[in-house]
């Protein structure tokens, strides 16, 4: 038996984007057993392209039973630290099959469920009236509740609830040491569930994090705001990705990407008051407004065309409560109105746009 091992060194969402990654493998590979080594094994349960999954610090006889005298292909790259990825050009799935050597043909993300799982959740969730899914803070626990490079600005963020409570019910996805919007339900819990969740929203409203990777897995269209982290590295096309423009701070203590995703003060110069429109936003989120950039004021403005994963058709095994489908994605560039540079340089294409 010939095996494959794939490494990933990172969080639940670097998983996700994963899977997609191995799908790939798996194309080219479909005679090799794939054994995934993670710290995330729960993103791979009832993956069929997948042999076993190994979490870090399990790995007793792991040289034994899969190096060991073998033909073994080993995958251990890190598509963080790639030029493509730095300088955003190419989607992160492309950039990480390209390490791997295996032709990248725009697969995204998978995740597996039993009908079991869902029927939990569904009991769990209780559906009375439409749902609105909302993760507006994210990242690893800090001292620091708000990141200006990931998350929504707080007060955006509660307009955000403010406006659509009386017409859905808004849940806040949170981990318990994250700050509560008022007016939400919360929920934390495990990441399958948390998954499944989506299956019963209406409407969903997230940053770069975990949840906008598992909506474009199960085909859920999004809005997802983006500020320091680029959709073309880890968006997908399904998804309304609402971007915006600011001026950059100080660089100086920037290594490989000008922005520490904690969110280092001096590295914008924009107050994060400022960074997107609220009442152009609450338009977007409410369909009325064009899938096009849109400035509060006339300045130069810059729109994505990226190379983005399309979702593909997929045959789904019986254990999964996949939904497959695909969806036209759309960048919308919402600023607010003291910006004066864009913080992306890797766009194509430059418009004018008033309010």
């Amino acid at each position: 038996m010939e095996y494959i091992v794939f490494q990933i060194s990172g969080g639940i969402g670097k998983n996700v984007i994963a899977t997609s990654v191995v799908r790939a493998i798996n194309m080219q590979y479909p005679d090799r057993k794939i054994v995934v080594l993670t710290a995330h094994p729960d993103i791979w349960i009832n993956n069929p392209r997948i042999h076993k999954v190994i979490q870090f610090g399990q790995t007793s006889y792991f040289y034994d039973d899969f190096i060991k005298g073998r033909n073994t292909l080993i995958f251990t790259h890190d598509p963080y630290g790639e030029t493509d990825a730095i300088y955003r050009r190419k989607h992160l799935s492309k950039v990480w099959c390209e390490l791997c050597g295996v032709k990248f043909q725009g697969e995204i993300p998978e995740l597996y469920f039993t009908r079991l799982e869902k029927d939990q959740v569904e009991f769990f969730i209780n559906k009375t009236k439409p749902i609105l899914l909302i993760q507006p803070f994210g990242g690893a626990q800090t001292n620091n509740k708000y990141s200006w490079a990931r998350d929504l600005p707080p007060y955006l963020a509660q307009r955000i609830v403010d406006e659509f409570k009386n017409d859905y019910r808004v849940i806040q996805i949170k981990r318990e040491d994250q700050t509560g919007l008022n007016g939400a339900e919360y929920l934390s819990t495990n990441p399958r569930s948390l998954a499944l969740s989506l299956f019963f929203s209406d409407k969903r409203i997230f940053i770069d994090s975990y949840m906008q990777h598992a909506a474009a897995a199960l085909g859920l269209s999004s809005n997802v705001f983006w500020i320091g982290n680029s959709p073309t590295v880890f968006g997908y096309e399904i998804h309304k990705n609402i971007t915006t423009s600011f001026e950059i701070g100080s660089t100086r203590t920037s290594l490989y990407d000008p922005f520490d995703i904690s969110g280092d003060p001096i590295q914008i110069a924009t107050p994060p008051g400022n960074l997107f429109d609220t009442n152009v936003v609450m338009g977007i989120l409410k369909d009325e407004n064009p899938p096009m950039p849109l400035f509060s004021q006339e300045e130069n403005v810059t729109q994505f065309d990226p190379e983005l994963p399309k979702l593909p058709s997929i045959s789904i095994p019986d254990i999964t409560d996949i939904i497959p489908g695909i969806q036209i994605g759309e960048f919308v560039d919402v600023s607010g109105s003291n910006n004066e540079q864009s913080s992306e340089k890797d766009h194509k294409s430059t418009k004018k746009a008033k309010k």
